[in-house]
């Protein structure tokens, strides 16, 4: 079965060539692997997406960003509490929540460097 035939306007019938320098080029092909696009749909979507475009991001580095966001819940909960006077000694737990903070941020600057080499 043939695939259904686009409307004559989303038909993409215009070609735009540039040239870029060796570095333009390196710069684009890193921001369009790190979204999962080849170079010509990243420029495009750049271009004209109104919301800004997603870096793809690996299971490893979801589990990352999930705790970082639970962890950030819970220091706005600490500082809501706190703001509401009723915590008086919370030296333990920010000292906890630093000590995660801290673990979660070398696990994701170690696997990003781990990407690049």
């Amino acid at each position: 079965m043939a695939r259904p035939k686009k409307k004559i306007e989303e038909l993409r019938i215009h070609q735009v060539n540039i040239r870029l320098t060796e570095i333009e080029y390196q710069l684009a092909r890193e921001q369009a692997d790190l979204t999962g696009r080849t170079v010509a749909n990243w420029m495009r979507d750049s271009a004209f997406s109104k919301k800004p475009l997603r870096m793809k991001v690996n299971k490893m580095d979801r589990s990352y960003y999930i705790q970082l966001a639970q962890l950030g819940n819970n220091i706005n909960q600490i500082a809501k509490k706190l703001n509401q006077g009723k915590y008086t000694r919370i030296l333990d737990e920010i000292q906890a929540v630093n000590a995660l903070l801290t673990e979660i941020n070398s696990k994701v600057y170690d696997s990003q460097a781990d990407k690049r080499d």
